[in-house]
């Protein structure tokens, strides 16, 4: 059968005797393949041309390359990447060659090949160290990616950059790349001291700055450090600027590592705030045991409290103890099982579980058409006088520090540490590159 009848038949529903008929063609059918995989008008599904190219393989790993170079359209790109990534070729040392290519997509795409490929990808290790001085910020990221997969085995090659006089541009992202395969305690002793010198030069004029918040963390009113670590049983506290911090923060949280180290603030207008997760290794937060730590704490430092928030839906939560009792306990999701009366911090404010809206504010208006939906928000919510809705960050703001309001405004006493829970003592500080 001629490779056009193939190809008409790719556009029907039992196309399965068609793509085979086509991969045992093999070299042949692979420019009329990838015509009609470029071909964003083609009746045939673009996966379904993909994966015959991906099972034809070596034959058309070069004319991939090209087209992804030559893509008039980020989809069509987007097409031959995919195509390209998943190529039935076990020698991953055949797309070395396209991380010297002169597109960037090109030299990403196949770097994210060999990260697929894992330790298996080891002998390659030098090609794809030298694309962390790659021009493109992309293809950089997909470097560190495409080691970190390898493994802790590429980190004497990265030493062997650190120390070498003639590796110029190589020997900064060399830094980076050992922190995030294997985490700051991988440094040498000479670069551990040099992460020092620059985190105490950062400290000496940081100013805060807005954090990301998705997580939980605590407050307490004191600036004695010492108390601090000791009441939260961390311990091995390393020098950080607040950048690191929430850097850490943010990395670990979302990467599993946020039951390992804690980043504990400088006093920030009279107050400690310590993220991440001390007590209880991880996971979603056990209400009962926030209130037995929110009390213990409180005891100690006169109050206590604790926040939360998502950055994936509306989760928020907040927690206050004073002189060894709740005062306020509140979760979005689980509103029944508040404790205490209102806090001053809500007044004015809306609880987000109590729908303001009327019934029928949103009549006649699809909930799909955004602008509208939103006109008709701002209006209803204007002539009603319906309150914004309280927060975990704006009872913060009220009640001791919002973290995502930082600013030069805020008050700064001492310095900033990234300290290990129980967890990290056995394990280390999780691995990782910081924004210092």
């Amino acid at each position: 059968m001629e490779i056009a009848d193939l190809l008409e038949q790719l556009a029907g529903r039992d196309h399965k005797a068609a793509s085979d008929a086509l991969v045992a063609i093999g070299a042949p059918a692979v420019g009329p393949v990838l015509a009609v995989l470029c071909d964003e008008d083609s009746p045939v599904d673009w996966s379904t041309g993909a994966v015959v190219l991906r099972r034809i393989g070596r034959p058309a790993l070069d004319p991939l390359i090209e087209a992804m170079a030559a893509a008039p359209t980020r989809e069509v790109a987007r097409r031959c990447g995919w195509a390209h990534c998943g190529l039935e070729i076990d020698d991953p040392a055949a797309f070395v060659p396209g991380l010297r290519h002169p597109a960037p997509k090109v030299r990403g795409n196949s770097a994210y090949v060999l990260q697929l490929k894992g330790t298996a990808a080891l002998p390659h290790a030098p090609d794809l160290i030298a694309l962390l001085a790659d021009p493109d910020a992309d293809v950089r990221q997909r470097a560190i990616w495409a080691l970190e997969e390898i493994g802790p085995d590429v980190v004497p090659l990265l030493r062997d950059v650190r120390r070498s006089r003639t590796a110029g541009r190589l020997r900064g992202p060399a830094l980076e790349a050992i922190t995030a395969i294997a985490g700051l305690a991988a440094l040498d002793d000479r670069d551990q001291a040099l992460i020092r010198r620059l985190v105490r030069v950062k400290q000496a004029t940081e100013t805060p700055e807005p954090m990301h918040l998705c997580g939980t963390w605590y407050a307490v009113p004191s600036g004695d450090q010492e108390a601090v670590l000791d009441a939260f049983g961390l311990s091995d506290p390393e020098p950080a600027t607040m950048r690191m911090g929430a850097s850490a923060w943010n990395g670990d949280h979302h990467g599993g590592g946020a039951s390992s180290r804690v980043y504990v603030t400088p006093r920030l207008d009279g107050w400690t705030l310590l993220f991440g997760d001390p007590f209880d290794g991880g996971g979603e937060p056990d209400p009962e045991k926030v209130l037995g730590h929110c009390r213990e704490l409180s005891r100690r430092f006169g109050a206590a409290h604790w926040y939360g928030a998502s950055c994936g839906d509306d989760w928020t939560s907040w927690c206050v103890a004073e002189q060894g009792e709740i005062v306020r306990y509140y979760d979005v999701y689980e509103p029944g099982d508040q404790i205490g009366p209102a806090h001053p911090a809500e007044d004015g404010y809306l609880l987000p579980h109590i729908d303001g809206f009327p019934d029928d504010a949103f009549d006649g208006v699809r909930i799909s058409d955004n602008e509208a939906f939103r006109a008709r928000y701002d209006q209803v919510k204007k002539e009603l006088n319906i309150p914004d809705e309280c927060h975990a960050t704006t009872f913060a703001a009220r009640a001791s520090v919002d973290p995502s309001a930082l600013g030069p405004h805020t008050r700064v006493d001492g310095h900033a540490v990234l300290a290990l829970t129980p967890h990290g003592r056995e394990h280390g500080h999780p691995r990782g590159a910081l924004r210092i």
